[in-house]
């Protein structure tokens, strides 16, 4: 590698370091992307989201000759918004290293047929939301890049927009540094198949995080957020209504890898007709991640018998003096409620839409009480 003149050869070394740890990270995701196996119900992080049918159809569509095409737009973003595409090799190497909760094998298809997408360089604070929106035809595997540098505070709302038959498989990987505050959205609507892979690197700023998907046949979901520096704070909010056969396939990871940093996770889904939803999240705490705080709520309301939850909280902790917990529950819509509207003229489907929206008007409330 080539040096400045005028670096010091202290500088020189540390800068020598930090590409073979590059160059060596970048090598072990290659390793992981050829060992990595087509999802399948052995694995334990896709039991529950129906790999033998859904995943197997979305790595089909990957590894077939079809373009992926779509349309990206932008607003609001002035100058921080650039376009990328497959040629961006240090966004793809960025991508390459991003985790994943069983899905190695998909990502790595998804690196091979990588679209395009928005790469966000937020180095000033926002008075008003910047909206990306892709728009999806059969196929569409877009990627997404949000960077907010110290002190800036920033509102992000991104939306997946399908149509009757289309597939989606985007990527998004979300940095915030110190002192950094970040809201960001993610709406997803009207796919027959919808993945996404989310990672979060919080160095030492607040990130409030949403997500909602509508009208769609299948929806994986996979958000691995990190925490890198104490006084870091992340919240994770999801809120879907679930209809039909729907199937909700939600994974989580909390990664604590220092103290002294905050985490808190709230999921809600209501389930009617035949929809399935399912909730797996971990919480890890790094040895010597003391003073730790973090916490995952999962909360379920079901209209229908027919409709099923799995829910599977977990926590793995390595440190002392912390404060982790989690809580779990599914259960029909609360008979008194409903009678306590339906005795006031409000019709049985309108009193149960009423009690649904409720439901899970506290997560959005949350979401947009949370001050940055």
């Amino acid at each position: 590698m080539d040096f400045p003149q005028n670096m010091s050869m202290e500088a020189a070394f540390a800068l020598a370091e930090a590409e073979a740890k590059l160059d060596a990270a970048l090598q072990e995701s290659r390793e992981r992307f050829e060992q990595a196996i087509i999802p399948n119900r052995l694995n334990e992080d896709w039991r529950f989201g129906r790999p033998h049918k859904y995943a197997t159809a979305l790595a089909e569509l990957l590894q077939s000759s079809l373009l992926s095409h779509g349309v990206a737009t932008v607003l609001h973003a002035e100058e921080a918004a650039v376009r990328i595409t497959a040629e961006d090799d240090d966004l793809r190497q960025t991508e390459m290293l991003m985790p994943t909760i069983g899905s190695d094998a998909m990502l790595g298809m998804h690196l091979k047929r990588f679209g395009q997408g928005y790469a966000l360089y937020i180095e000033e604070s926002t008075t008003e939301p910047i909206v990306i929106t892709y728009r999806g035809g059969e196929l569409y595997t877009p990627a997404t890049f949000i960077m907010v540098a110290p002190g800036v505070k920033a509102h992000v709302i991104e939306h997946h927009i399908g149509s009757p038959g289309s597939t989606m498989f985007a990527t998004r990987n979300i940095q915030v540094a110190e002192g950094a505050a970040l809201k960001v959205e993610l709406t997803s609507k009207g796919f027959e198949h919808y993945m996404c892979i989310t990672n979060i690197q919080n160095m030492g700023g607040k990130v409030s995080h949403l997500t909602a998907h509508e009208d769609s046949a299948w929806v994986r979901e996979e958000t691995v957020a990190e925490i890198y520096t104490a006084g870091a704070d992340t919240r994770l909010f999801s809120a879907n209504h679930l209809g039909g056969a729907s199937v909700l396939d939600q994974h989580t990871k909390q990664i604590h890898h220092v103290g002294e940093a905050t985490s808190d996770l709230l999921y809600k889904n209501v389930l009617d007709g035949k929809a399935t939803a399912t909730f797996a999240g971990n919480i890890y705490v790094a040895p010597g991640a003391h003073n730790t705080d973090a916490y995952q709520s999962n909360r379920n309301m079901l209209l229908s018998e027919n409709a099923t939850t799995n829910s599977l909280p977990g926590l793995e902790i390595l440190a002392d003096k912390v404060r982790c917990s989690h809580g779990s529950a599914s259960a029909p819509l609360d008979e008194e409620q409903l009678f306590y509207l339906c005795s006031r003229g409000i019709p049985q489907y309108e009193a149960q839409k009423l009690v649904a929206q409720g439901f899970l008007e506290d997560v959005l409330s949350r979401f947009n009480k949370d001050e940055q």
